[in-house]
């Protein structure tokens, strides 16, 4: 079974980017109110365990980092492409000029905060574009329920994170849990403890939840 499906029941040498906020400095950087570059290439050590055993088969993905109050982007064309950390934001594809884009829209806690406000605004006035097609997305958050998040707890304060995970057409809702350090890993880990597919919604759907609600 190839990844992502393989890696369930596996621990991963990563550590997810747990993303900052939106500044005034990246007001240039944006495209048609979009952030785009906010990526990087991954070649993640996969083990087995335990004992933790390397494999010697990288798991290799871009990563989309987080920002609260900005859309950050990245190109589908590529490969597989992750991100999060997620607590309720959306995770959008779209198609634009006839490439295929993934779009993390970055809200804050609070649906009504200036930065939820900004972000929504913005991801608004760009699936309004003539350009712009094919938008479809959900949050993976809402895959795993409470006993699920608590079943995967490798330690009491060891907290899993929840990811997005798309790749070969397909989108994933993916759980990863902290190794804490008295399992004695070799590296700094986090085991693959939950992966669910997602069915993505067409915008005009998610558009009247009340996260996107103005």
């Amino acid at each position: 079974m190839p990844y992502p499906q393989d890696l369930v029941g596996r621990f991963v040498a990563y550590r997810v980017d747990p993303g900052g906020t939106m500044n005034t400095g990246m007001a240039a950087q944006l495209v048609n109110g979009l952030l785009p570059g906010q990526t990087t290439a991954a070649a993640v050590a996969v083990y087995t365990g335990t004992p933790f055993n390397n494999t010697n088969a990288p798991w290799n993905f871009t990563f989309l980092k987080y920002f609260a109050g900005a859309v950050t982007t990245a190109p589908l064309a590529g490969g597989a492409v992750m991100t999060g950390p997620m607590s309720g934001c959306y995770l959008c594809k779209y198609t634009q000029g006839g490439a295929q884009g993934l779009a993390h829209i970055g809200t804050a806690n609070a649906v009504d905060s200036a930065e939820s406000i900004a972000v929504k605004t913005a991801w608004r006035t760009f699936v309004a574009r003539n350009d712009v097609s094919q938008v479809t997305g959900g949050t993976p958050f809402d895959y795993f329920t409470t006993s699920e998040f608590q079943a995967a707890m490798l330690s009491p304060s060891a907290i899993p994170s929840v990811v997005g995970y798309f790749a070969g057409g397909s989108s994933y809702a993916m759980l990863l849990a902290p190794v804490p350090q008295s399992m004695n890993p070799p590296v700094p880990l986090l085991k693959v403890a939950g992966l669910k597919s997602m069915t993505l919604q067409p915008w005009a759907t998610i558009a009247g939840l009340r996260t996107f609600r103005m």
